[in-house]
């Protein structure tokens, strides 16, 4: 029995990954395993900090406000073999509360002053940053206070880099409504047999129902993948969101920034997306701004890699490439 069990101990030792060594590549796993909480610079908050895949850091900003960054997991996944993708959940969202009662304080500027909390405490000199739809305004926001502190930028579904605010938003609004109009969004319900009346909807087909009929049209073109759009409903805090909405700066431009200190910022954008159609904006300054490149994703909306999942992923791979050369 001694010398069985003993066979059975060296086994497992054999097997067993070394002190240190990576436990899993499975990401859900390496993100319950890498959370730890960074306190924010005033105290008042806890940010939810993780971390998937191995090699050169890269910040993630997600998008919202008030949303969580799990929805974004699956666009890095092919990446986790080069980078070390640091995710965290902004201060108000799911992961990172505040009280209720500190809600309406929440500020784009206490955003800002996390993310520089998070590049000290990670012992970073600049960070390489990637952001999706708000999470590129945190970031060009970011880049415009500590342009020494970042060494380059990829941005997905991005706000445009100079303009007012509220215009922008002006300008969604109507993108948006004729997204959720589409023929093939009431075909995608049928094709669900959801009930005729959504009065007659059970609580999981009024979810589904939400889902298909308002969350994925805005932010996909290929409807049917809507199981695909991941984040808002439960993810998501629109008390944050209105907060740090309105603290927003009325005008937004990053050209002073990029001619005193020029870094890569590749963008990545949809041709159908909803904030900045096929990225004009960014093309309409990309021949004053040459440390600038935009990518298009053709049929692709908000989230480019549901719509065009290998030309997303080739794009942000050399996005990144370009952003950690930098460093």
């Amino acid at each position: 029995m001694k010398c069985r069990y003993l066979a059975v101990v060296a086994a497992a030792l054999l097997t067993t990954p070394a002190l240190g060594a990576a436990i899993t590549t499975d990401a859900f796993d390496q993100l319950q395993q890498n959370v730890w909480y960074l306190k924010t610079a005033d105290k008042a908050a806890d940010i939810y900090v993780t971390s998937v895949g191995n090699g050169s850091p890269v910040v993630f900003l997600h998008g919202g406000p008030g949303n969580d960054f799990n929805y974004f997991i699956d666009a890095l996944k092919p990446h986790t073999s080069k980078y070390k993708f640091i995710v965290f959940d902004q201060r108000g969202s799911l992961l990172s509360p505040v009280p209720d009662a500190k809600v309406k304080d929440l500020t784009l500027q206490q955003l800002v002053d996390d993310l520089e909390t998070l590049r000290i405490a990670t012992g970073q000199d600049k960070l390489v940053l990637l952001g999706h739809s708000f999470g590129t305004y945190l970031a060009l926001s970011y880049y415009i206070q500590h342009p020494d502190h970042v060494a380059g930028l990829v941005l997905a579904g991005s706000f445009a880099p100079s303009g007012k605010l509220q215009d922008a938003i002006k300008a969604m609004r109507p993108r948006q409504a004729a997204l959720t109009a589409r023929p093939e969004v009431a075909a995608e319900v049928r094709a669900e047999n959801l009930p005729a009346d959504p009065a007659q909807d059970t609580p999981e087909q009024s979810s589904m129902r939400w889902r298909i009929t308002r969350f994925a049209p805005i932010d996909v073109v290929h409807i049917d993948r809507w199981r695909q759009v991941q984040g808002g409903n439960v993810y998501y805090k629109e008390a944050v969101d209105d907060a740090i909405g309105d603290s927003m700066p009325a005008d937004m431009n990053i050209l002073t920034a990029l001619k005193a200190h020029p870094i890569p910022i590749t963008i990545i954008q949809g041709d159908q997306d909803y904030l900045d159609p096929s990225a004009s904006a960014w093309s309409a300054i990309a021949p004053r701004a040459p440390s600038v490149q935009v990518k298009v994703l053709p049929q692709a909306g908000h989230y480019g890699w549901v719509d065009a999942p290998d030309e997303f992923s080739k794009d942000l791979d050399d996005g990144l490439r370009r952003a950690t050369a930098a460093r």
